[in-house]
């Protein structure tokens, strides 16, 4: 097993240089012209390298050979401890009293809390779930309050998890496309310094310990196809589809004729292989082919 240190590289800074020799040494500009002469390093010299502890990277190369989910509990046990937290809860956002078939639910809270959370059905109401909908890093969970408004039984939930040793932690979202929402935890039962080091090892080991996850509850799913190619102008009328409007409202609001929408849609259905507009709608969200919010915006 892993016995990661989160102590970064400390090697002296280079002279400036070209980040990319075969430009023929010019000056670097943007994010690298912007750095004092002292902290930009090249290539030679391990300039990237100081980014990265041995140990983070030997946790990154290690996860491809887990394939049990007992071992992925036991490594990211261990990174737990190693990142200063004393618990984890690797989560899809689902009904944890009735976790569907291929979600990930992980956890090494306490088996009290954990009663406590599915009897009292306190996965609805969880701020940090809640928050997490909210953020695309990471975040503390004293910063909770800021980023949504808590109720009542949210403040209840956060008051009475500080009973169970989660008085303080570190939150990654883990959302993909077509999936459940998800989200990597680590609580501390004590306040905790969130510096750059320790919340980006921590994003680092949650999105990799949640793509081991995946690909340990995809064992023997057929793999999905390729994502069917769509034209500019039938997305057009997919995102008016998506928001209610009818074929004729459609032409009205692209310009062209009402057949010419039907065509479209009826061109999109067939590449899809769906025989309705509703699964039309799904399916393209599902591929990310439609944004959530298009749809919303153009109701």
């Amino acid at each position: 097993m892993f016995t990661p240190s989160l102590n970064c590289h400390k090697s002296p800074m280079g002279p400036r240089t070209c980040p990319f020799p075969e430009r023929g040494g010019a000056k670097p500009s943007g994010v690298w012209g912007g750095l004092p002469e002292s902290h930009v390093q090249t290539f030679e010299t391990g300039g990237f390298g100081m980014f990265m502890s041995p140990r983070i990277i030997e946790f990154m190369d290690g996860c491809s050979a887990i394939t049990e989910e007992t071992s992925l509990r036991d490594v990211l046990g261990e990174m737990t401890l190693a990142l200063g937290f004393r618990q984890y809860a690797l989560l899809h956002h689902v009904d944890l009293a009735s976790p569907p078939d291929q979600s990930i639910t992980l956890m090494s809270y306490d088996d009290a809390w954990i009663e406590r959370i599915v009897r009292k059905r306190y996965f609805h109401d969880d701020p940090i779930l809640a928050a997490s909908n909210k953020r695309l890093t990471g975040f503390g969970w004293r910063e909770v309050p800021d980023i949504i408004e808590l109720s009542k039984r949210q403040r209840r939930i956060l008051l009475e998890a500080e009973g169970f040793g989660l008085r303080d932690g570190f939150t990654v979202p883990v959302h993909v496309a077509g999936e459940y929402r998800g989200t990597c935890s680590f609580g501390s039962d004590r306040p905790i310094e969130l510096d750059h080091n320790r919340s980006g090892c921590a994003q680092i080991v949650a999105m990799y310990s949640f793509e081991v996850a995946r690909r340990l509850t995809s064992k023997g799913k057929a793999p999905q196809g390729a994502i069917p190619e769509l034209t500019q102008r039938q997305l057009d009328c997919l995102v008016f589809v998506g928001s209610g409007k009818t074929n004729w409202e459609i032409s009205k609001i692209l310009g062209v004729s009402e057949d010419t929408v039907r065509k479209h849609v009826l061109d999109a259905m067939r590449r899809y292989n769906v025989g309705k507009r509703t699964l039309l709608i799904v399916r393209a969200l599902f591929d990310g082919q439609l944004c959530y919010r298009d749809l919303l915006t153009k109701h």
